[in-house]
């Protein structure tokens, strides 16, 4: 059986004449609004009872951009059962993407994913059904729920819940086996009309490196949607988000005996707002803040006046149109409610004038876009700033920033530059250019670590 395993979007990819007792099989993707969100992946019923796995499935895709069309072509036995899985990372369906399955050159089937994080389908050739065991989360108050699944799989997520400002507020908690004493909190917000229990890709770093995180839900605004209020107009909320979470990484502190001094917010679109009001108004708690495509508020902009100074870090998108890296046009018909501070590169020079940055400098990486990164040094308090420029991205969570985030945030290299930060605890043995030849010339690069690691590089200077 020919496999093919797809993690970035292209136009086309085809095999050649499939082999005796297989079919040809097609698949056509279309992605809809927020196409990074949609997956999915097909398994034979053996390899499926074995363990989900991408390298195990006969094709995987994984979408990187809107409305956007990819047809993939392989082989599969004429005989079997089959399951299609799809997922959607923000839980609110596929909107609009859709998948068209064609074996042999018979009639199309079309997969859709109206709602929900997960879906499931099944197909057979030239066989009896088979009964498939879905394993998942099966309790529905769990952030996690699976509604397709059959057999719990012991990985749901409940809520807890904290009482603060006359309302009962809800967070969920990752706390990783063997969680040492003093360890580090990180706190995740979520986006405008999110729910908490995200954890963006931080749980695995949370098992190798020993911290906690939370992730709570914010309240309705006065528009009805879940928010979080960072310093925003008074008609649009005045719930006190700076209070609460401040007062449950506290009690998070105390309760589970976290390090004061290794609390530390980071959040996605308005949860990177939250995180920035964090740091003008609640640097006593969280001691360094990471936005992801979010701002300062206006508000912020103009009053930010914090009693002590923490590192900050920012990864914003060149393509984001829901929060431009070049701030609001005063025109635009949000801007009261989301803007009133200028463009991303103004910020970090009000930040790094604050915290008296003395020297920065300027490189790019390969990540899963070209990534610029200016990384400010030789602050009070040894602080670094960093901030990264992401070319081609628009309003979402790139594949990179929960690890950029924890070494960001990471006691041990907190202060660390950029440069330093790749070689913490490897060598590098060699620097080879994409055809494998020996490079220490600017432009494309990959160093190669004596740990078996490799890192790409774009060398500009």
């Amino acid at each position: 059986m020919k496999k093919l395993i797809l993690l970035l979007i292209t136009p086309l990819l085809s095999f050649s004449q499939c082999e005796e007792n297989e079919y040809s099989m097609s698949i056509q993707t279309e992605t809809g609004n927020w196409g990074w969100e949609m997956c999915w992946s097909i398994y034979d019923y053996q390899t499926y009872i074995e363990g989900v796995d991408n390298e195990n499935s006969i094709a995987t895709y994984c979408g990187s951009d809107s409305y956007q069309t990819t047809l993939i072509e392989t082989c599969i036995s004429n005989t079997g059962c089959y399951i299609i899985t799809g997922s959607d990372s923000w839980g609110d369906g596929w909107n609009g993407g859709n998948i068209t399955v064609s074996i042999n050159n018979k009639e199309s089937e079309v997969y859709e994913l109206s709602d929900g994080s997960y879906g499931y389908w099944t197909f057979e050739l030239n066989t009896e059904p088979c009964v498939w065991e879905i394993l998942g989360c099966t309790n529905p108050d769990a952030i996690n729920y699976n509604p397709g699944a059959t057999v719990d799989d012991g990985s749901c997520v409940v809520p807890f819940f904290f009482n603060w400002d006359k309302e009962q507020r809800e967070y969920w908690l990752y706390i990783p086996e063997n969680l040492p004493e003093n360890a580090p909190l990180v706190f995740t917000l979520h986006g405008y009309g999110g729910t908490g229990g995200t954890f963006w890709g931080f749980e695995q770093l949370a098992e190798e490196y020993g911290f906690m995180i939370c992730s709570p839900t914010g309240l309705e605004d006065n528009f009805g949607t879940p928010h979080w209020n960072s310093n925003f107009v008074n008609y649009m909320t005045t719930v006190d988000d700076i209070g609460f979470l401040s007062s449950l990484a506290i009690f998070l502190q105390s309760e589970y005996n976290l390090d004061p001094n290794k609390t530390f917010s980071c959040g996605f679109s308005n949860g990177g707002y939250m995180s920035w009001s964090l740091a003008c108004n609640a640097p006593d708690v969280f001691k360094a803040i990471a936005s992801v495509t979010g701002t300062m508020s206006g508000n912020d902009w103009l009053e930010c006046n914090p009693s002590s100074l923490i590192p900050v870090m920012q990864i914003s998108g060149t393509n984001d149109d829901i929060v431009p890296i070049d701030g609001y046009p005063e025109d635009a018909f949000d801007y009261e409610e989301w803007g009133g501070a200028p463009d991303i590169y103004s910020i970090f020079d009000f930040w790094s004038n604050i915290e008296g940055c003395i020297n920065s400098s300027i490189g790019t990486i390969l990540f899963d876009y070209p990534t610029d990164i200016t990384s400010y040094t030789d602050c009070v308090n040894n602080n670094e700033l960093r901030l990264y420029i992401v070319n081609g991205m628009g309003h979402s969570w790139p594949n990179f920033a929960a690890e950029e985030i924890w070494n960001f945030f990471s006691p041990s290299i907190n202060n660390a530059s950029i440069d330093e930060q790749i070689n913490t605890n490897k060598e590098i043995i060699k620097r080879i250019d994409l055809l494998g030849r020996d490079s220490n010339q600017k432009g494309f690069s990959i160093d190669v670590y004596d740990d078996g690691g490799i890192k790409k590089k774009y060398v500009i200077e």
